[in-house]
């Protein structure tokens, strides 16, 4: 057993110990004000009345074939770039079956872009199917409804004023999947399939991939007067 002989009284060793088990000061860390979560109510861009609505013509929006373009190219990437795993450096299984898969998924999504289309109208937005000649209107191509909704059994159209949020995934200028929710869908449907992984509730959410311009979209939602919760963001406000 070791002995640690006492500093006599007085010393500056025992002076330092001293201050140095004093708690340093938290700057008045106590008067600071505590967190206020900014408020994430639904609420629309602009107000508009429902004579407004009625004001507003029909619009169909455009196709956007940009993640068409984006998984094709990223499958023959990876067919192409792929390492190898033979002695002669021919195209790797896995790579192939890879690329294949995105490019499969770039066929569905021209088929669904060339033939699907959202349009917006007085009181709600629906998508349409494309049907006729050529899928082509100058040819005399028309607007047909599509079936139910295949998860809520549900017609493919929403009111405007039972829209609660909408959104794009990962951002507006390279909308991936595009999203709204709202309360129209009877409650005991809120549930299933993905909306089981909402955890506030409060509605049923959707999600289609982004084959219509989203920033049309964007826009409809906002002339309409459509609610949507305030998208939390880093960057500074303008001053001015």
């Amino acid at each position: 057993m070791a002995f640690v002989p006492l500093l006599a009284k007085g010393s500056s060793s025992l002076l330092e110990l001293q201050m140095s088990s004093v708690a340093p000061k938290l700057d008045g860390w106590k008067d600071k004000p505590l967190h206020k979560p900014k408020n994430t109510t639904p609420e629309p861009v602009r107000h508009v009345s429902w004579f407004e609505r009625q004001r507003q013509g029909d619009v169909i929006l455009d196709a956007d074939y940009s993640l068409t373009w984006t998984f094709l190219i990223l499958g023959f990437t990876i067919v192409g770039y792929h390492p190898s795993y033979y002695e002669d450096a021919s195209l790797s299984l896995i790579g192939v079956c890879g690329g294949m898969f995105h490019m499969l998924f770039a066929s569905l999504l021209w088929v669904q872009t060339r033939r699907v289309r959202c349009v917006f109208e007085k009181d709600g937005f629906e998508f349409y199917n494309i049907k006729g000649p050529s899928l082509d209107f100058a040819k005399g191509a028309y607007l047909d409804k599509k079936p139910d909704n295949y998860v809520a059994g549900t017609r493919n159209r929403w009111k405007y004023d039972t829209i609660i949020n909408y959104g794009f995934f990962p951002s507006l200028d390279f909308p991936v999947i595009c999203y709204f929710k709202e309360t129209e869908t009877p409650e005991e449907q809120w549930d299933k399939w993905f909306a089981a992984f909402d955890s506030y509730g409060r509605g049923q959410p959707h999600f289609f991939p982004g084959i219509c311009n989203a920033r049309q979209f964007r826009a409809e939602m906002e002339a309409r007067g459509v609610n949507r919760k305030p998208v939390p963001t880093f960057k500074k406000k303008n001053s001015n």
